[in-house]
């Protein structure tokens, strides 16, 4: 494993521009809750007679990377004129167009994975890989994103295989995969000298909140077609609700078979009935940890032990340093 090495290229009529000598402040963040990462940096004053003439326009292609390994490929979408002496520029990932573009579109019983190639095949969006999803869906869409189209369409996934799903851009193509296909080990390598060591090992500030606010241990099922109202399904944990009390939730699906009805509530109650966690750690940086990895993690003064979902993270790279931070649940 290399230090730390980073380089900022601007991509433009086919040429590339290595610009990172005119960057500073570099960060990138990425969040499970939304679809693409952003990027974040500044270039230093426009005058040629202490710099290079600024080269960054708003659409340009700009690539971050490490020791040659892409880390972020996205278009500057925003400048922030600072004065005479900075700018600042934000650049997101091709989910930007994702997020930003509008249709119309029906699906009749075709299964999830599908229903999203066939969306990502219409807008011409590059498709790395996205796992098998079998759940069926039939839905007229109308005037929404494409971002909250996929997004519908892995709630109803999830629902009824009680499998979650992480939606990223990688190297400029659109990936699906399971959360628990994504464990990682972030490694960090001080200096050539001393071997590169687990980042969890060494954590730094950390907060931890435990809450049963928003705990249900008690999911009924009803029909969403019915003019009256028709208890489908049940699922319950009667040992939780001995211990803390009935903590009810009620939700309304369409027609579906018993087993499909029955699946949904018992994913439900598993996804709802435990201690919501928030926890927060501050960490040296690595490329590999990103939203919607796993991190394996002990830390015995908070209690932290065992597989926790990277729920947000921030990376920064100043002054040669790589920290990160993020925000964490049990897995």
């Amino acid at each position: 494993m290399l230090i730390d090495d980073y380089s900022v290229f601007l991509i433009r009529d086919s040429k590339t521009y290595n610009i990172a000598a005119l960057c500073g402040d570099l960060s990138w963040r990425d969040s499970i809750d939304t679809l693409g990462m952003e990027f974040n940096f500044s270039t230093g004053y426009t005058d040629a007679r202490f710099f290079p003439k600024l080269v960054v326009r708003l659409g340009d292609l700009i690539v971050l990377s490490n020791n040659g390994a892409e880390v972020f490929r996205g278009i500057v979408t925003d400048e922030n004129i600072d004065g005479r002496f900075k700018r600042s520029f934000t650049a997101f990932d091709f989910a930007f167009y994702l997020n930003k573009s509008r249709t119309i579109i029906q699906f009749n019983k075709i299964r999830a994975d599908k229903a999203i190639k066939e969306l990502c095949g219409k807008f011409n969006i590059p498709v790395g890989n996205i796992t098998a999803i079998p759940t069926l869906i039939s839905k007229i869409y109308k005037d929404a994103t494409i971002a909250d189209i996929i997004e519908d369409i892995l709630e109803q996934a999830t629902k009824e295989q009680g499998v979650k799903y992480r939606k990223e851009m990688r190297i400029g193509k659109f990936y699906i995969e399971k959360y628990s296909d994504l464990i990682v080990k972030g490694l960090f390598k001080p200096a050539s000298n001393i071997q590169a060591f687990d980042v969890t090992k060494a954590i730094g500030s950390i907060n931890r909140t435990r809450s049963i606010a928003d705990m249900k241990n008690s999911i009924l099922i009803v029909s969403g077609e019915e003019k009256s109202t028709r208890v489908a399904a049940k699922a319950e944990d009667a040992a939780s609700i001995k211990k803390y009390g009935l903590l009810q939730d009620i939700e309304s699906v369409d027609s579906k078979n018993i087993a499909q009805v029955r699946n949904i509530a018992k994913n439900k109650l598993a996804e709802l009935n435990k201690i919501a966690e928030d926890t927060s750690i501050e960490l040296l940086g690595a490329d590999s940890v990103r939203a919607g990895r796993i991190l394996e993690i002990t830390e015995p003064i908070t209690g932290l032990s065992g597989k926790y979902l990277v729920k947000e993270c921030t990376h920064t790279y100043s002054n040669r340093i790589h920290k990160m931070n993020l925000s964490i649940e049990g897995a």
